[in-house]
């Protein structure tokens, strides 16, 4: 999508193409690039880190689907997979900036290793991946889900967050709701400008 031209009733929305879309309704569900679109700041976006091992199905059978989830700042999480790694992640920093981010995967693998150490000094961690991704944070940990002002004949569902999947599964439930001319009772608690 390169352009969209708000009409009475619908929205002519361009894509890279050439082609032209006309639209009663827009649903905008564009993560953190809506940071791009909005110009008011809304969300923090972050860089978050995350290792994974290779595969020991013996070595996890004791802790099953355990998740452990500390609360310093910067903030540990560890799970085991599916397919029997150990997944590690957190050391979160204040840029998204993924040329920086990428930067430091190295080093960021090297903390949180460190970390583990220290809860598992006698744990032999054997790396497989290392990488890192971009989030978004809000003030007050909820989403932004419904009308903006400067959208006409749209509709936005940001989940950021730890929670971005089950905001996801509510702003779909939202924008059906919204679509049928109707309100949801969580719409006061996810509008912009709250």
């Amino acid at each position: 999508m390169v352009k969209v031209v708000e009409h009475k009733g619908f929205n002519l929305v361009t894509v890279d193409s050439g082609f032209e879309i006309k639209a009663k309704k827009i649903i905008y569900c564009v993560g953190y690039e809506s940071k791009n679109l909005l110009k008011e700041s809304f969300v923090n976006l972050k860089s978050t880190y995350a290792v994974v091992s290779e595969i020991d199905n013996d070595k996890f059978k004791n802790i099953g689907s355990t998740l452990v989830w500390n609360t310093d700042d910067p903030y540990l999480y560890m799970r085991t997979t599916d397919d029997g790694r150990l997944l590690i992640g957190g050391g979160d920093e204040d840029f998204y900036d993924a040329e920086k981010r990428d930067a430091i995967l190295h080093k960021k693998e090297k903390e949180i290793l460190k970390t583990l150490n220290t809860i598992k000094p006698d744990y032999h961690f054997y790396t497989d991946f290392v990488w890192a991704g971009t989030f978004g944070e809000t003030k007050d940990g909820l989403p932004y889900i419904g009308a903006h002002e400067k959208f006409k004949n749209s509709y936005f569902v940001l989940g950021f967050g730890g929670n971005g999947i089950t905001f996801s599964v509510i702003g779909m439930e939202m924008a059906s709701m919204f679509m049928k001319n109707k309100k949801h009772p969580l719409s006061r608690y996810f509008k912009f400008g709250r």
